[in-house]
C-alpha cells in the first residue's frame, strides 16, 4: 500500500502560514491561463460578483459537502454567509455522554451577529490574529495542498474518519500546533486536492474578507402574494383557528416549505415572530416547538431559506390554494370548539392528545396521512438519526402501511382517547434527567401496558364477534395516494424513507394507526432536543422501542392467529423474555383475521393484496427486485437503463459472503460506454441481518451475516453515500462477477481499485458533480447537496 506524502514540520508550517497576498498571487493563475499574460486577464475579466459566485459555487460543492447541520465538524456551517462569520465551535452537537443538557447554537436563531456567537464560545475561521488574513480556513485549505495524499490510494488505517472522533477545532494564534499534531488534517480532509481555479476562488475570496454573494433578488411578485395568503390563514383570530395554527407549526417547524406553483422554490421555513407580517422577522427562540414563545403576541412567518440546501435537513412540503383548501376543510370545516387555548410547557404541551384534544382526531391523522412519506423522513432525516445507538432501534429494510381511519378506533370513539390520552405520555415531558432512573422506565413502561388494556378492551368492543380486521382496514390511499406504502432503510447511523414497497419482501413490517404515528412524530421530532443531555437522548431510544413493537402488533393482528406469537418470536430471537416484559400479554388472542392466505407466507402475502387492492396508490412493481417473469423492464428506460437493469438485477435480494463487505449505501453509475457523461445512477444498499433489534447496546453479538442481502434502486437513496462506483455498461458483467466473488477484504480492495472512487480519486469531485446535476435535473423540488461524512476508505 502506498503511503501518502509527508512534508517535514518546518515545511507544512511554513506552507500552511503564507499570507494573504501570497494566496492571492497562487490564486491569480488558472487552469485556463496558459501564459502570465493570460492568467492577468483572466483575473482583471472577472469582476467581484462573478469571484463571490464562483467561490460560492466551490463552498457549496467542496465544503458544505462536509459542513452543514449540526454535524459539521466544530459546528462549521459554511452553506451561508452568516455560518461562515459565525465560525467554528470546539462544543459538539452530538454528544452522548453529556448529563447536563448544552445550550442551543442553532445558525438564523439563537444569535444573529458576530458578538452574539463570539459570546455563545465561536470563533472566528476568516481572520488571522490581530484582524489579519490568516485565518484558520485558508491556513486549512493551505495545508490540505500541501500533504497531497496518494492518488487513488486508501487513506493510512489510523486516518480518522470516524463519525464521533474527536475534534481538534484550531484557532489562528494557536494553529502551528493544529499542523504538529495533524500534518495531514488540512482541507478537504481526507479528500482528493481540490482544482487548481477551485482553490484560488476560495483563497481569492478569502484575501478580501470572504465578503458575501451579492444582495438576493426579491421574491417573485406571485410568490409574496401567496406568503401573504398564508400568512394571514395561519394567524387568524379566531380560538379555532389559533389552536390549528400552533398544531400546523409544531408538524411543519423542521420542514421547508414551498410554492407548487414553484417547485425548485424558493422555500421556506415556518417560525414564530415577535413582529407581524410587514415588518422584519424576529424569529422567538424556543428549544422545543411547544415551548412558551414568551410574548403576549406573536405572529406565525415564511422566512425564506437562502442557505445551500442540504439533502439531509431538505425536508420539502408543498403548500398553496389547493393546500389551503384542503387544511380548511380537514380542520376548520368540521364542527368542533374550544374553551382555551392549550398551554405551553413540557408538562402538557409534550401530549398532542391532551394539547389539540379539541381538534377531532380524524382531523389530525388525515392531515398526516395525507402526506405520510414527508413526515416518516422528518422522523429520519431530523436531528434524531444520528449514530448507531439512535437508529439500531429499526431493522435494516421494513415496509410501512397504516390503518384506515374508518377503522381506527382512536378517530371513530370519543371514548378511545379520552380514556388513553393521560396514558400517551412522552419522555420529553419528563424534561432533561442527567441519567434516567428505573422510575422513569416504570412509569412509561406501565403506562403503556394499561394504555394496550384499554386499547384492547375496546377493539374487544368494537369485534364482539371477534373475527379480526379485514384487508380494507389498511390504508389504501384513498384509491390514489402513492404516501400509503412506504419502504424504511436503515444504514447503520443512518437512515431513509421511499414510497412504494422496494426490494424483496422483508422479515418485518409496521401498520402504523393514529396513536402511533403521532407520538413517534413527537418523540423524535416535536418533542427531540438535539442539545439535550444522555438521560433525554436514552428516554427517547427506549420509548421508540414501545412505539415499534405496537406496530409490528398491528401488523400482527391482520395475520393468522396461530402465527403471530411464532413470527413475534422469530423478530426477536435470543429477547423474547424481555420483549414479554414490555407488552406482557398476547397478541389479539382470541381474534382471527378476515383476511384469506393461500400461503404462510403471511406478510408478504398480506402486503400482495394490499397493493393489489389499490394499484395506483402502490406504484409500480419494483421491477428491479422482484421481476417474476421475463417482461421486467421499468416504464420510461432509455436502452442504456434498460441494459443497466439487466446488469444489476442478478444482485438484487441475494445473499452470500460478499454482502457483508459492501458499505451500507454504495452509489453506482452506469455509464455509456463511449460517453462517461451519459449514464444513471443507482444505489446498492447493505442490509444488515440482526437476530433481534430489541436492545440498544451490543450489536455485534446479534448480527447475523449469512442472512444479509442487497437491495437495489433507481436512483440515489439516502443523504450519506458511502462509496462511489463507476461502471461502464459493457463492464457490468464483470463488475457483477467481481463483486460475488468477494470474500475477504484483500478481494473487496481489487474490485474498488477495479471499480471503485476513493476518497483519493482525482475523479472523486467529477463524479459527484455528475451525480448533483444528475439529481437537480430529475428531482428539482428535492434535489440538494448530499454529505460526505460517512464515506468510507475502501
Amino acid at each position: 500500500m502506498s503511503i501518502p506524502f509527508r512534508l517535514d514540520r518546518a515545511t507544512l508550517v511554513a506552507v500552511a502560514m503564507l499570507s494573504a497576498a501570497s494566496l492571492f498571487l497562487i490564486a491569480c493563475r488558472r487552469d485556463d491561463a496558459s501564459s502570465p499574460e493570460d492568467a492577468a486577464e483572466a483575473v482583471v475579466a472577472r469582476t467581484v460578483v462573478a469571484e463571490e459566485h464562483d467561490a460560492r459555487w466551490v463552498l457549496d460543492h467542496r465544503c458544505v459537502v462536509c459542513h452543514a447541520c449540526y454535524d459539521a465538524p466544530c459546528q462549521l456551517q459554511l452553506g451561508s454567509a452568516e455560518g461562515v462569520n459565525r465560525g467554528a465551535s470546539p462544543d459538539a452537537v452530538y454528544d452522548a455522554k453529556r448529563l447536563t443538557p448544552q445550550r442551543t447554537t442553532r445558525l438564523h436563531v439563537d444569535a444573529h451577529d458576530e458578538p452574539g456567537w463570539r459570546a455563545l464560545g465561536f470563533h472566528d475561521v476568516v481572520h488571522g490574529p490581530a484582524g489579519t488574513a490568516d485565518g484558520v480556513m485558508g491556513r486549512m485549505l493551505a495545508l490540505g495542498r500541501s500533504a497531497h495524499l496518494a492518488p487513488g490510494e486508501r487513506l493510512p488505517e489510523d486516518f480518522p474518519l470516524a463519525l464521533d472522533r474527536k475534534l481538534a477545532c484550531p484557532v489562528a494564534d494557536r494553529f502551528e500546533a493544529y499542523v504538529d499534531e495533524h500534518p495531514l488534517g488540512g482541507m478537504p480532509y481526507g479528500l482528493t486536492p481540490l482544482a487548481e481555479g477551485e482553490y484560488a476562488d476560495l483563497v481569492a475570496w478569502l484575501g478580501e474578507g470572504a465578503p458575501s454573494v451579492a444582495p438576493r433578488a426579491p421574491l417573485d411578485p406571485a410568490v409574496a402574494r401567496e406568503v401573504e395568503s398564508w400568512e394571514r390563514f395561519l394567524n387568524g383570530d379566531s380560538l379555532r383557528e389559533r389552536i390549528t395554527a400552533r398544531y400546523l407549526y409544531e408538524h411543519w417547524f423542521v420542514t421547508h416549505l414551498y410554492f407548487e406553483a414553484h417547485a425548485s422554490g424558493p422555500f421556506f421555513r415556518l417560525v414564530r415572530s415577535s413582529t407581524p407580517p410587514g415588518q422584519p422577522t424576529r424569529e422567538i427562540a424556543t428549544r422545543r416547538p411547544y415551548d412558551d414563545p414568551g410574548e403576549a403576541r406573536f405572529w406565525y412567518r415564511l422566512v425564506r431559506i437562502d442557505d445551500t440546501l442540504v439533502h439531509k435537513t431538505h425536508i420539502v412540503y408543498p403548500i398553496g390554494p389547493e393546500r389551503l383548501e384542503r387544511l380548511r376543510a380537514l380542520f376548520l370545516e368540521p364542527e368542533w370548539s374550544a374553551k382555551v387555548f392549550p398551554p405551553y410547557g413540557h408538562a402538557k404541551a409534550s401530549n398532542p392528545f391532551e394539547t389539540f384534544d379539541a381538534i377531532p382526531a380524524r382531523s389530525r391523522y388525515q392531515f398526516l396521512l395525507d402526506d405520510a412519506r414527508h413526515f416518516v423522513a422528518t422522523f429520519i432525516r431530523g436531528p434524531v438519526c444520528h449514530g448507531q445507538v439512535a437508529v439500531d432501534v429499526i431493522e435494516d429494510r421494513f415496509w410501512v402501511a397504516f390503518l384506515d381511519p374508518d377503522w381506527d378506533l382512536s378517530v371513530n370513539d370519543p371514548r378511545y382517547l379520552e380514556r388513553t390520552k393521560a396514558l400517551l405520555d412522552l419522555p420529553a415531558e419528563d424534561g432533561s434527567l442527567a441519567i434516567p432512573g428505573e422510575g422513569l422506565w416504570a412509569k412509561h413502561t406501565a403506562n403503556q401496558r394499561r394504555y394496550l388494556d384499554v386499547r384492547e378492551e375496546l377493539y374487544e368492543a368494537f369485534d364482539a364477534r371477534r373475527r379480526g380486521p379485514p384487508l380494507e382496514a389498511i390504508w389504501d390511499g384513498d384509491g390514489h395516494d402513492r404516501d400509503a406504502l412506504l419502504t424504511v432503510w436503515r444504514h447503520f447511523d443512518n437512515a431513509s424513507v421511499e414510497r412504494g414497497l422496494i426490494g424483496t419482501p422483508p422479515e418485518t413490517a409496521w401498520v402504523m394507526d393514529y396513536p402511533i404515528f403521532e407520538r413517534i412524530y413527537y418523540d423524535l421530532v416535536a418533542g427531540f432536543d438535539v442539545f439535550g443531555n444522555l438521560g433525554h437522548q436514552v428516554a427517547t431510544r427506549l420509548y421508540m422501542d414501545h412505539l415499534r413493537m405496537q406496530s409490528e402488533n398491528v401488523l400482527l393482528a391482520f395475520l393468522p392467529e396461530s402465527a403471530r406469537q411464532p413470527l413475534r418470536d422469530a423478530w426477536y430471537e435470543g429477547a423474547t423474555d424481555e420483549i414479554h416484559h414490555f407488552v406482557n400479554r398476547p397478541i389479539s388472542e382470541g381474534h382471527g383475521t378476515r383476511v384469506r392466505f393461500e400461503t404462510d407466507r403471511y406478510v408478504e402475502e398480506l402486503f400482495a393484496q394490499v397493493r393489489a387492492r389499490s394499484p395506483e396508490a402502490a406504484g409500480p412493481d419494483d421491477l428491479l427486485n422482484r421481476c417474476d417473469g421475463s417482461d421486467c423492464l421499468r416504464p420510461g428506460t432509455d436502452a442504456l437503463a434498460e441494459q443497466a437493469d439487466a446488469g444489476l438485477r442478478p444482485l438484487a435480494g441475494r445473499r452470500g459472503d460478499w454482502v457483508r463487505h459492501l458499505p451500507e449505501v454504495s452509489w453506482l453509475r452506469v455509464h455509456a460506454d463511449d460517453d462517461p457523461e451519459r449514464g444513471h445512477v443507482y444505489t446498492l444498499t447493505h442490509d444488515v441481518a440482526h437476530t433481534n433489534v430489541a436492545s440498544m447496546f451490543g450489536e455485534k453479538d446479534r448480527l447475523q451475516p449469512e442472512l444479509d442481502e442487497v437491495t437495489l434502486f433507481a436512483g440515489t437513496l439516502g443523504s450519506y453515500p458511502n462509496f462511489f462506483f463507476d461502471v461502464a455498461a459493457e463492464e457490468l458483467g464483470a463488475f457483477r462477477e467481481q463483486l460475488l466473488g468477494v470474500h475477504d477484504a484483500a478481494a473487496m480492495r481489487a474490485l474498488v481499485a477495479r471499480f471503485g472512487i476513493r476518497r483519493t480519486d482525482p475523479r472523486f469531485w467529477p463524479l459527484l458533480d455528475w451525480i448533483h446535476a444528475d439529481v437537480r435535473q430529475r428531482m428539482p423540488t428535492e434535489g440538494a447537496i448530499y454529505d460526505l461524512g460517512r464515506y468510507k476508505n475502501l
